[in-house]
């Protein structure tokens, strides 16, 4: 036997290890969770209404014993994981504890243009599109405001609202102000935090303020809640838009009521924005949406890859199906039924803003699976020269690309216990004692409250559910 024979077959065993211990890491690598299968049990508890499970979910995603708990220092996914919270403490009217999940969590989470480092983008294509910290969509911020300012709203904090709402403000004008943004999907999206804002700055006793902001929903929709309101503030206050005298026209004949009198807002939270889950689709299909975000010389690579057999799929985030409707909320008032305003769809927003990045998302996943062909390649080649067998290398190198598409975690990071829908009611009352009933998705609520003379009182209400 020569020398050469003899270095080869001393060899061959540890080729072979070597490829036993890559596919090992195929198998291992392939139960890596995502964001979504952390946050499942949450909303599968939602699901049924169940918020001390969602809670105890929450906290052990949090990896945290209780509600009145928060990480010492936030790890990359935790600021989403108290938003998650924050809404199922809120659905509990723990309304303190909520604020406090949203406020941390406003401080960490990013949005647009913030800088990214080399390293995290490097992982974030090679890898996982998973990698980095997160950068909130548009909507989710307008939201996170929005649901706090009911967090002070329910308990009667009229100065905590008016901070909340001015950071609101802030935000929606930051957008509207910024390129390559959906101005219209912004303007939808603050819908209901303009309406909770101009609520806020109506309360304090601030009329042009608050038409500002009703002329901020005036712009994005119909708001047949707000006719005797702005008519009221019309008569206080000197902002005036076309849009704002068309709808104090629209009060009719009667007389709008005092200001003095007392009312009651019911916010009504309900149903759950769909959430993204990991996908497998076709070479094919990955191509046809990303054709328009990747160069010509990527996707030659890409359909040669698929002619060879050794690409045949990609991993994808993708949104999971809505229920096919939501129908409103029924509310009575002392057996009287009341007019429901439904003033936002987030469900569609939260659509809109996926299908607007699902191409740049699907570009991505693109060019880490020709990455990851091309890491896979090199190491059958090199597998294969040190062996002397061409079939060791080429064996080499679909466990390799196997193995990194097995370690490819799609980035299915959203806020997905935001409400579907966001519906209200306003109603003048005399002070008392007043019975209210909410059937909101098949569940019915009996709650009872108390409005003094000259007071208001805003209600809330949230059925977070898919069923």
């Amino acid at each position: 036997m020569t020398e050469e024979s003899k270095r080869q077959k001393v060899g061959r065993p540890h080729h072979l290890a070597a490829l036993v211990f890559a596919a090992t890491a195929v198998l291992a690598t392939a139960g890596c969770k995502t964001f979504s299968d952390y946050t499942r049990q949450t909303r599968s508890a939602l699901d049924v209404s169940d918020l001390d499970g969602a809670l105890r979910a929450s906290n052990r995603a949090l990896d945290v014993k209780r509600a009145d708990n928060v990480p010492e220092e936030l790890k990359k996914n935790d600021a989403l994981l108290l938003l998650d919270r924050a809404m199922v403490l809120q659905a509990r009217q723990q309304y303190d504890w909520s604020s406090r999940d949203f406020q941390i969590a406003d401080k960490a989470i990013e949005i647009l243009d913030f800088s990214r480092s080399t390293s995290d983008e490097i992982v974030r294509y090679m890898f996982s599109d998973s990698a980095g910290p997160y950068k909130a969509r548009p909507y989710e911020k307008l939201m996170l405001n929005t649901m706090n300012m009911i967090n002070y709203l329910a308990p009667g904090n009229l100065e905590g609202a008016r901070v909340e709402a001015r950071r609101f403000s802030v935000m929606r004008d930051y957008l509207l102000g910024a390129e390559k943004v959906d101005h219209d999907a912004v303007k939808q999206a603050g819908v209901p935090g303009s309406y909770l804002a101009g609520y806020v700055f109506e309360k304090s006793g601030a009329p042009d303020a608050a038409l500002r902001y009703y002329d901020e929903v005036l712009q994005a929709t119909d708001a047949p809640s707000l006719t005797h309101p702005i008519q009221r503030l019309t008569q206080l206050g000197g902002y005036r838009t076309p849009r704002l005298e068309s709808a104090a026209q629209g009060a009719g004949q009667g007389a709008p009521s005092s200001n003095e009198s007392s009312e009651m807002l019911i916010v009504i939270s309900y149903g759950r924005v769909p959430a993204l889950l990991a996908q497998r689709v076709p070479i094919g299909f990955a191509l046809t949406i990303a054709a328009a975000f990747l160069s010509r010389a990527a996707m030659q690579q890409a359909r040669r890859l698929a002619a060879q057999g050794l690409v045949t799929w990609i991993n994808y985030p993708d949104l999971a199906p809505s229920p096919k409707e939501y129908p409103a909320p029924l509310v009575t008032i002392d057996g009287q039924t009341q007019t429901v305003h439904v003033i936002a769809d987030v469900d569609a927003v939260a659509r809109r803003a996926w299908n607007e990045s699902k191409g740049r998302v699907m570009a991505a996943a693109v060019t880490r699976m020709l990455t990851r062909a091309a890491v896979g390649a090199g190491a059958g080649v090199a597998v294969g020269k040190a062996s002397g067998k061409s079939g060791i290398g080429v064996l080499a190198s679909m466990i390799t690309q196997a193995s990194m598409v097995a370690a490819d975690k799609p980035d299915t990071r959203s806020w997905a216990t935001l409400p579907a829908r966001i519906a209200v009611v306003r109603a003048e009352l005399p002070p008392g004692e007043h019975a209210i009933e909410v059937t909101v998705l098949g569940r019915r609520r009996r709650l009872d409250t108390t409005i003094g003379p000259s007071e208001w009182v805003l209600v809330d209400v949230s059925e977070l559910s898919t069923r």
